[in-house]
């Protein structure tokens, strides 16, 4: 047993840790040791070395002084001689032995030191492997060094060796001697240097031992520093951190303690019976307890449930209580306050080992706030789940903006699987599009950190494009940092799609109501004027003008001040649902039209009231017109057809004589080329009016053959008397010559029938610039009857005569075929006349341009 102890104890002295003055003594040491040893072992070998180098010396230097004083001997062939050198040779120190040989090998004298004196004797020959052996290796060999020297080695046959044996004994105990000194010496010097280390470590670690102690202190002197005398630099810096870690320590336990007092959870230490041994301020905020109700008292009165049987359960008493392996555990219950009402609370428990005072830390949470705000934020999440507007979440900490929330509506609309839109970025958006305008606005946005709305379109696998507004929000954390981005996605395809159509629609109205040549009119159901096309404006002169509204009545006294004074205008809006009128208007202001007027109250709508209005001038002119033609024709045509008739039905009932029966057949005939010319120039007219030119052929030609073909024809045909022609200028007109050669005709013909009394009928061209068209001007003048004002404002009309007597004859339509040709060849025919001072009809042709 006492052995065990011994052995307990020698493996507890030598057993680390170890201390420094220690470790310091015992490397010294081991160093010193290593160095000692290498040093001794250098040494001998150079001792060593350095006896064989002497004992080298000596032995050839004795060889040689033998070998050269036996020389003469050799040749005398005396034995003493020999002898004799060897003795002498063999007193000095340390040669043992000197032996003279042949080269047979044969031994001439051998002398030998012993202790009792020198000795001579003749020995034994050497042969064979002797011989080699022998002759005439020099070296160390046992305990002596041999040296060989040849005598004479010119004389082949009288050559002897001289062998010296050289003691190496005395040198051997003179080697041990220095090497037994420098072991005690090394010995001393290392228990000097131990010693006085030992010294020096004691001191130097003395304020090490004192810092140490310090330190082992710190937890019951928190705060306190220690002061030294300055002894080194690692000691101030090990002095320095002691104090700062002292300091730091107390801070830290200070800023633990605050954290602990202003933490808003209860912060409670409990014995193993489930007693409260520690608490801080927020426990009695939680539970409305003060902080001595508390101490003391078992965290049951708190907590109902939790007591050392549930602590004990919680953690258990088993492997793990023996293992002492540290657990925590997290639970919820329902805490109660002080006037008993029940609030949710989590329970974080933390075992604390081998402390009975304080045996589990206990963290208590007050979670009515959190439950509170999870129900709000499930209520979020599931009306976001439940909206028909798709929303998606990005995390905008990463570079790409991953997508981390979605729901039901935008996996309907990206109609993909769920895990395979979360993590992707904006760039699922845009679909099969390569590059979409709105997604690039969205990245920019993200890139920029800002809101967006944007409209994007989208190409589907079946080609489809999908429309869909995007609403991008940053969402920004306390500090001002971008968290994520929230958006809100719209599918507009079928709005758009409807408001294209609508648009296409209202365009296609907008186009039909700006291009109508009828006028609409629209009062919404406060009588407000809210819409007039440029139609009405233009018949009227009205319209939606300036910012003030205009309402039914004021718009009804506006068109009554346009309309005759004699017409009345007719109440806009009937009084029963639906009511309607329509009614033809006299409009004498800005200019006279006849306008045709409707009305009509949209009940079974917006009860919006639309008014039409159709320029029915033309119309009504034509009416006029036609009615006048009808008249005039029957008229004109009466004429010639009851002379026709009268005439021929008394040439088939009466019989008259010659004269008088060709007088009749004339007029018959006069009669019935009157009625062939004027249905003719009615053909002509129904022809261009229907044809509208068409069938003419303009081109290019000179005026003056036009004129002077006219001229021939005319005075060939209807008259005689010359006209006054006035030199032709070599001009190109556009014109159909056949055409334009009938309407000068007819200018001419009036002018002679208008001339009676045989007044001058004169004919000139002059050329005239009219809104940038250069013409060619025809100037027709008579001398004739003339006409008043209001006869020219007529003249161009059907059937219209200027003689009312009816003794200049003709149809009416001259001058009306003469305006058509003008203005089917873009020209213009221009009268000027005076009453009784004759007429001048211009016709206006334009001029052929060289391209």
């Amino acid at each position: 047993m006492q052995s065990l102890q011994g052995l307990t104890f020698v493996s507890r002295r030598w057993a680390p840790p170890y201390r420094i003055g220690s470790l310091i003594m015992g490397g010294t040491l081991a160093v010193m040791l290593i160095l000692s040893a290498l040093y001794g072992v250098y040494a001998y070998q150079r001792i060593g070395a350095e006896t064989l180098r002497l004992a080298h010396t000596h032995a050839t230097s004795v060889a040689r002084m033998v070998a050269s004083s036996s020389s003469a001997a050799l040749v005398t062939d005396r034995q003493q001689n020999l002898q004799a050198n060897a003795i002498d040779a063999i007193k000095l120190p340390g040669i043992e032995r000197i032996s003279v040989y042949r080269p047979d090998g044969v031994n001439l004298m051998e002398a030998t030191r012993s202790p009792d004196g020198v000795h001579v004797n003749t020995g034994k020959p050497l042969t064979g492997s002797q011989l080699t052996q022998v002759l005439p290796a020099s070296g160390p060999a046992g305990d002596y060094y041999t040296a060989w020297q040849q005598v004479d080695k010119d004389n082949t046959f009288n050559n002897v060796w001289v062998r010296v044996d050289y003691s190496l004994h005395e040198r051997t105990q003179e080697l041990q001697r220095l090497w037994l000194q420098s072991v005690w010496v090394a010995l001393g010097l290392m228990g000097l240097v131990m010693l006085c280390l030992r010294v020096i470590i004691a001191r130097a670690l003395a304020p090490v031992r004192e810092l140490t102690e310090f330190a082992a202190q710190i937890p019951l002197r928190m705060g306190e520093e220690i002061a030294l005398e300055r002894s080194s630099v690692e000691v101030s810096q090990l002095q320095s951190a002691i104090n700062q870690a002292s300091r730091g320590m107390a801070a830290q336990v200070n800023r633990v303690q605050a954290i602990v007092n202003t933490a808003a959870e209860a912060i409670i230490g409990l014995d193993e019976y489930g007693r409260v041994t520690t608490t801080n301020p927020a426990a009695t905020s939680i539970f409305g307890r003060s902080e001595e109700e508390i101490l003391g008292s078992s965290i049951e009165c708190c907590v109902p449930g939790l007591n050392a049987d549930a602590l004990h359960e919680m953690f258990g008493q088993g492997m793990e209580h023996v293992l002492s392996i540290s657990r925590v555990t997290r639970h919820d219950f329902m805490g109660t306050r002080a006037d008993g009402t029940p609030f949710p609370v989590e329970i974080c428990l933390g075992e604390v080992k081998n402390d009975k005072t304080l045996r589990y830390a206990c963290i208590v949470r007050d979670l009515t706030d959190e439950r509170a705000a999870q129900e709000t934020s499930e209520l979020y999440e599931r009306a976001l789940a439940s909206s028909h507007n798709a929303v998606f979440i990005t995390n905008g900490k990463m570079e790409h903006q991953p997508i981390v929330y979605i729901n039901n509506a935008f996996q309907k609309f990206v109609n993909l699987p769920r895990w395979d839109i979360l993590g992707e970025s904006l760039a699922l958006l845009r679909g099969k599009n390569a590059d979409d305008p709105g997604v690039r606005e969205l990245t920019e946005a993200v890139r920029e950190h800002r809101n967006a709305n944007v409209t994007i379109h989208r190409e589907l696998e079946n080609g489809e494009i999908q429309i869909a507004e995007v609403s991008l929000s940053p969402v920004m954390s306390d500090k001002g940092t971008l968290t994520h981005f929230v958006g809100i996605v719209s599918d507009i395809t079928a709005r758009v799609r409807a408001e294209e159509a609508m648009a296409e629609r209202r365009a296609q109205l907008d186009a039909i109501f700006s291009l109508s040549p009828d006028g609409f009119v629209m009062f919404d159901a406060q009588d407000q004027l809210v819409f007039a096309n440029p139609a009405f404006e233009r018949m009227t002169g009205l319209g939606k003008h300036g910012s003030a509204p205009v309402s039914l009545s004021q718009f009804e006294h506006q068109l009554l001040a346009l309309c005759d004074e004699n017409k009345p205008l007719p109440a806009m809006r009937g009084d029963q649902p639906d009511a309607s009128w329509e009614e033809k208007l006299q409009l004498a202001r800005p200019q006279r039209r006849v306008v045709q007027a409707r009305s009509r109250r949209n009940e079974a709508g917006r009860r919006e009231t639309i008014l039409y209005f159709r320029d029915v001038t033309h119309e009504d002119e034509v009416d006029r017109m036609k009615s006048e033609f009808l008249t005039a024709a029957a008229h004109e045509l009466r004429t010639p057809m009851v002379s026709i008739f009268g005439f021929s039905e008394l040439l088939t009932r009466r019989k008259f004589n010659e004269e008088r029966q060709n007088d009749m057949l004339r007029t018959i005939h006069k009669q019935s080329g009157l009625l062939v010319k004027m249905l003719n120039e009615l053909l002509d007219l129904a022809r261009i009016e229907s044809r509208g030119g068409l069938d003419m052929q303009i081109t290019p030609h000179p005026l003056a053959d036009m004129v002077q073909g006219c001229i021939q024809g005319l005075m060939l045909k209807d008259t005689d008397r010359p006209v006054l022609l006035a030199p032709l200028p070599a001009l190109q007109v556009l014109m159909d010559p056949e055409k334009m050669q009938q309407a000068l005709t007819n200018l001419l013909a009036n002018a002679f029938k208008y001339s009676p009394q045989g007044g001058d009928v004169t004919l000139d061209v002059r050329t005239e610039v009219a809104q940038g068209v250069e013409y060619a001007v025809i100037n027709v003048r008579d001398q004739g009857i003339g006409m008043s004002s209001d006869q020219l404002e007529r003249a161009f009309e059907r059937f219209y005569r200027a003689d009312a007597s009816g003794n200049i004859p003709g149809t009416g339509l001259g001058l009306s075929l003469v305006k058509e040709i003008a203005e089917l060849h873009k020209g213009r025919a221009v009268l000027q006349s005076a009453l009784g001072h004759g007429t001048t009809a211009s016709l206006w042709i334009p001029l052929a341009v060289d391209l």
